[in-house]
């Protein structure tokens, strides 16, 4: 079984590239130089190391040359992987997303706010007592005990 160390970053970016592809003026996932990210959240994470690793082998299983299929062979390919190994595809696909979208270029492309909320983070409009007005004046609808 091969390590999350002894993965090609150049496997797993084809494999991100067609999972995320480019959109407008933001490169595929691949290209964006998040693999090295991928695999250090795999290999640190035991509910994904061995999940991530079986899926890549899956992968490599699948088709030892998958970098060098066309586009939509690597889809038919991928598909099939989804397919025969849905846990470990899943964990592979959940990598990748948690990695790509808490990238700051994706935020910008999506329009997502990504300061912290603490402490300079959501700001919280002052409280408005009168929100509570028509629940103080209701009747006591319960008996008392």
């Amino acid at each position: 079984m091969t390590s999350t160390r002894s993965i090609s970053s150049e496997l797993l970016s084809s494999l991100m590239n067609r999972l995320i592809p480019a959109v407008g003026d933001l490169p595929a996932a691949g290209e964006m130089g998040l693999t090295e990210e991928v695999l250090r959240l795999a290999g640190e994470h035991l509910r994904y190391s061995a999940l991530f690793t079986s899926g890549i082998n899956a992968l490599i299983e699948k088709s030892d040359d998958f970098i060098n299929l066309s586009g939509s062979d690597q889809d038919s390919v991928i598909r099939e992987l989804e397919s025969s190994y849905p846990v470990e595809f899943d964990a592979v696909r959940t990598l990748v997303y948690i990695v790509y979208y808490k990238d700051e270029r994706v935020h910008t492309r999506i329009g997502w706010d990504s300061r912290p909320p603490q402490p300079e983070g959501n700001v919280m409009e002052p409280w408005d007592e009168s929100i509570l007005e028509t629940t103080k004046n209701r009747e006591p609808f319960w008996r008392k005990a």
